[in-house]
């Protein structure tokens, strides 16, 4: 019962309250007892419906909205960018009675859940000292090295608790009973703002999330926030409310079509002053459309996975360009059989997984199916399992592909699952193949070499950073240019085109000596493991951050 009732039953009905945008505008505060009753009355009349939702779902939200007002108020004030930007430390010791007094008089709200005595405290210590720190210019002009050198961060500490720095007396109180020891290292150890697709199933999600799990195993600490892409997210938006509180902030969303909208889309307020700000981008190509120069302009530099894309995007960007790749982990999954999947368990089974929003020509799924077809017969005991999602938003591609599969021992599964039966699904599986045209990474290749899967590859693109032919099989290519426009690429750009005589040798080759490639698979893992991991990929990073904190500090 107790899984039941906090297995989050209003998670997707707020999920659907934060996706309207215009109904947030109107009413930021609808889940406390000062706008409950017109927003439960929109849900009723129309919201529900608009959103898919179970009525229980919708109850569900305002009954644990209506027991915890003040854990409301304090959501409604993490989604609300002008109310952050109004009273930006609003939820700190410092500012909450002047935010508490104006939301008292903008809503004519009352009640003891308005008492900003009686609330919790929402952010730990570090937090609400670093919000209240670039919220008051007179801290800074104070005290300019306070949060990158340890001695200035303890003499901030010694401040605030004086009456020097003219404090009410519960803030200066709430100060003195700090550890000042403590929360100096803190204040200046090194952080990081994350915005990106924590929700959004995705490659994107995979690395963001893979960056953030390095760069905390080697001490970084990272504030993390979502940006929303549409309903479909997984519904966890509410979960990363973290604020612009450390002075660097990494936007690892794509050019288009959200980087110009990440902080809107976050529900986050663009802290003043600006935050040092570093664009992590993905391109499959030598070349980055003209549009992203444009971009690049609102970022202090830009960061790229592999070299492959870090030589395009500094062909033709004036800010810095660094290759940073994100590492890579095997989050934890279920092992499943083959029946789960409504698959065969005796064929040898080839896997390809892609997502048909990540431009299908590119995946080149046809150019594989070609292969399979010409390296096994009905007779052969193989299966090539081509796992796909979102077909339904492009009709005719999926049909296509499917057509093409047919008479074959092929399966085409379009479905969204969840990462850990998409894992389960590489695990089940004996062999992975991509005759991509070109790829910014190939997390999904890392991560068949990390679960000792053998590995048939295009020899082209980010994938050769961590592929070579000591731990994998590499399919030769041709350069060629795409002929005509494949949105978003245009027709002069150059991709490869793999060979498919090789890569049906190679597919052959591993069905006939199972054996070898096991011991192949052994190799990848070894070395994926070696060079891929977490730790030294955050290091890396936080590396970086060191350099720019230092040369920050030295600019005049």
């Amino acid at each position: 019962m107790r899984e039941a009732l906090d297995s989050g039953i209003g998670d997707r009905a707020r999920q659907a309250l934060l996706n309207n945008e215009a109904l947030v505008s109107l009413l930021p505060h609808g889940l406390t007892p000062a706008g409950m009753h017109d927003l439960f009355r929109w849900f009723m009349r129309s919201g529900s419906r608009e959103a898919g939702l179970r009525r229980e779902e919708v109850w569900w939200l305002f009954l644990e909205a209506e027991q915890d007002p003040r854990r409301e108020l304090m959501l409604a004030y993490s989604f609300a960018p002008a109310w952050q930007a109004q009273h930006p430390d609003g939820l700190t010791v410092f500012g909450r009675d002047a935010f508490a007094d104006w939301f008292r008089a903008e809503y004519g709200a009352s009640g003891s859940w308005t008492d900003p005595h009686t609330w919790p405290d929402w952010h730990e210590a570090v937090l609400q000292i670093r919000m209240g720190y670039w919220a008051r210019s007179a801290w800074r002009a104070s005290h300019p090295d306070a949060l990158s050198d340890e001695d200035a961060a303890r003499r901030l500490m010694d401040w605030l608790a004086s009456p020097d720095a003219a404090l009410p007396e519960r803030a200066r109180d709430w100060c003195r009973g700090l550890d000042a020891e403590v929360l100096s290292r803190q204040l200046a150890k090194p952080g990081l703002n994350v915005i990106g697709h924590f929700c959004y199933p995705s490659g994107l999600r995979v690395s963001v999330e893979s960056m953030v799990e390095g760069l905390d195993a080697v001490g970084v600490s990272t504030s993390l926030r979502d940006v929303r892409t549409d309903a479909r997210d997984d519904p966890h938006h509410a979960e990363f409310r973290g604020t612009e509180c450390h002075d660097i902030t990494v936007i690892h969303v794509q050019p288009e079509p959200f980087f110009d909208q990440a902080y809107r889309r976050a529900d986050l307020f663009e802290r003043a002053p600006r935050t040092y700000r570093i664009a992590y981008w993905y391109w499959e190509f030598d070349s980055i459309p003209e549009s992203w120069v444009a971009h690049a302009e609102k970022a202090d530099e830009a960061w790229a996975a592999t070299e492959f894309v870090a030589r395009g995007l500094r062909a033709r960007l004036s800010i810095p360009v660094r290759t940073l790749f994100p590492g890579v982990k095997l989050a934890p999954y279920q092992r499943r059989s083959r029946g789960y999947f409504g698959l065969d368990e005796k064929p040898f089974t080839f896997l390809f997984t892609f997502h048909m929003v990540s431009v299908m020509e590119r995946k080149n799924p046809l150019g594989l199916i070609q292969a399979f077809k010409q390296a096994f017969g009905g007779g052969d005991a193989v299966r090539l399992v081509l796992k796909t999602s979102f077909g339904d938003r492009h009709p005719a591609q999926i049909e296509e592909l499917r057509s093409a599969a047919a008479g074959a021992n092929i399966t085409v599964i379009d479905q969204v699952y969840s990462p850990d039966e998409v894992l389960s699904l590489m695990d089940a599986c004996d062999a992975y193949v991509s005759l991509h045209r070109s790829e910014g990474l190939g997390l999904t290749m890392a991560e068949a070499m990390l679960m000792g899967k053998p590995v048939i590859a295009t020899n082209f693109s980010g994938n050769v950073d961590f592929m070579d032919a000591s731990n994998s099989l590499l399919v030769p290519y041709k350069l060629v240019k795409l002929g005509k426009p494949i949105p978003p690429y245009g027709a002069d750009l150059e991709w490869a085109e793999p060979s498919i005589e090789e890569a049906a040798k190679l597919m052959r080759r591993l069905y006939e000596n199972q054996e070898w490639a096991r011991e192949l698979g052994a190799r990848a893992k070894a070395s994926a493991e070696a060079n891929l991991s977490l730790p030294a990929a955050g290091a890396r990073i936080a590396s970086r951050l060191e350099e720019i904190k230092a040369l920050r500090r030295a600019a005049p």
